[in-house]
């Protein structure tokens, strides 16, 4: 069942994937106290924000219309809307099980940002065009570029320019703060103050030795 009480505070999450893309979905997760928005974003990017409610909330697990979903939490939509579970596509992370492997401050992060984002930048200017974009093929290539490794001694935790991209991007991570890089299973997730970025690894999983 669907609770407005905290949800609002999903709101800045829903308008800015509403801004990229319309048509997105929200996965709405009820675990005990807390309650879990995931998005994803048309860049293939899965997102979300955890909130911790004041009570229980029980255990749920349905899909919204992220335009719907946040018409509703601004008081526009009288009626909470329905669900389309069914257009969900993709898994999504564990909600338990997750091990810390490391932290890396916000000043180690951005430069790797920006420096991607410049190479993009790059990649353009030969086609000619002022403010053009690089092909879809080579800005894909240099989104799954790895740009940091973490590790434990016992997994190493490679992460890619788009999921840092992501997490800048979002807002997640403000200033004098850091990201927290955590596995489960093949799933990465790249923690930040305001939100949570994942990346899957299908057919690798990320054994521990």
């Amino acid at each position: 069942m669907l609770i407005a009480t905290g949800l609002d505070e999903l709101a800045p999450l829903l308008r800015r994937v509403v801004t990229l893309d319309a048509r997105s979905l929200a996965r709405i997760r009820y675990s005990g106290e807390r309650v879990t928005g995931l998005v994803r974003l048309p860049f293939g990017v899965l997102a979300a924000r955890t909130i911790v409610l004041d009570a229980a909330g029980g255990a749920d697990d349905r899909t919204y219309r992220a335009a719907e979903l946040l018409e509703w939490l601004d008081g526009e939509r009288a009626e909470a809307p329905e669900p389309c579970d069914a257009d969900w596509r993709g898994g999504v992370p564990p909600l338990t099980g997750w091990r810390r492997v490391d932290t890396v401050p916000d000043t180690a992060v951005r430069p790797l940002v920006r420096q991607g984002a410049l190479t993009l930048k790059e990649t353009a200017e030969p086609e000619g065009v002022p403010g053009a974009q690089p092909r879809a093929e080579v800005a894909d290539a240099l989104l799954d570029s790895v740009v940091l490794t973490v590790a434990d001694g016992e997994v190493s935790v490679p992460i890619s320019l788009r999921t840092l991209s992501a997490v800048t991007r979002l807002g997640f991570l403000p200033r004098a703060s850091y990201i927290a890089v955590h596995v489960a299973g093949r799933w990465i997730r790249v923690a930040a103050a305001y939100g949570s970025v994942f990346a899957e690894r299908p057919g690798l999983g990320l054994a521990l030795r």
